[in-house]
């Protein structure tokens, strides 16, 4: 999920993309290929840092946050440890510069195995080309005589600009899209489809919330209707972009915003109450709105 000021997240937004996107068994031959976890301190330009952990050895998850420990948090100790400025970061991705190259100009600090810094190039490269060959984003809802949209998402796929809210369900994506034992968990818990229609300034755009048994880290959230992702929702939920923020955010509850006319239901509505259980499972310490 993008992160304001920090340009360069959308380098991990990558990775964490394919990683969700991957089967299980998949997902575990990449790691493997890597076998290292790779802990990132990225400075921005206004001197603002932000944290970032690439399990590549375990799990083969991705979590960030503005503090170490947050990062840090359900995650194997970091192999390689890379201090890094916003735009030197973004060079190394592009391949306009090396980490061993802005390590020996004192732009990168590495900590840790030091060969692993000089692997970063080619795994970036890796999991661009994975990337590249991934079904396209869909960042609005198909027409309803498209076919049903794709279940393999990542977190910038379901992002529409102007709609703050769809960061929201990114967070919940990259949340639980790689964790399988969270996503289980959490899955267990709700057993519910939810249709999730956010009026914003280009009229209401609509996701659809997955969170059945069963479900795969790459079809839990799915943009469009429940219909065109041929899903049978419990609940409808229709309410402001704002408003949806503000509930994630627990400066309203489902209740509250019902009562008070801001949030309008189609089906279960007691389902709402899960779905505040869910955005703030999701929500975690590093979670940006």
């Amino acid at each position: 999920m993008p992160i304001q000021g920090f340009a360069s997240s959308a380098i991990i937004d990558q990775l964490t993309g394919v990683l969700t996107s991957l089967s299980a068994d998949d997902r575990k031959k990449e790691v493997a290929k890597t076998k290292a976890v790779y802990a990132f301190e990225v400075v921005n330009s206004q001197g603002q840092k932000h944290y970032f952990v690439v399990d590549l050895k375990q799990a083969g998850k991705v979590t960030d946050g503005t503090t170490e420990a947050a990062a840090a948090k359900g995650q194997p100790k970091p192999d390689i440890s890379i201090t890094v400025n916003d735009e030197t970061f973004i060079k190394i991705s592009e391949g306009k510069t090396t980490a061993a190259g802005e390590f020996m100009s004192g732009k990168v600090k590495i900590k840790g195995n030091m060969m692993l810094g000089m692997k970063l190039e080619p795994l970036l490269k890796r999991f661009k080309k994975l990337a590249e060959s991934l079904p396209p984003p869909s960042a609005t809802a198909p027409a309803a005589s498209s076919p049903a949209a794709t279940t393999t998402t990542s977190p910038q796929s379901v992002v529409v600009k102007g709609y703050e809210g769809s960061l929201v369900i990114a967070q919940i994506l990259k949340a639980f899209g790689s964790d399988d034992a969270k996503r289980d968990a959490v899955l267990k818990k709700t057993n519910a489809i939810f249709q999730i229609d956010l009026k914003g300034p280009e009229g209401v755009k609509s996701w659809v919330l997955n969170l059945k048994p069963g479900a795969s880290g790459a079809d839990i959230v799915l943009p469009g209707t429940a219909a065109q992702n041929k899903k049978n929702a419990g609940v409808t939920l229709i309410l402001s972009d704002s408003d949806f923020v503000d509930l994630a955010a627990g400066k309203i509850t489902g209740q509250s915003a019902f009562m008070a006319g801001k949030l309008k239901s189609k089906g279960n509505v007691m389902l709402a109450l899960k779905l505040e259980s869910v955005l703030k499972a999701a929500k975690g310490p590093a979670a940006k709105l």
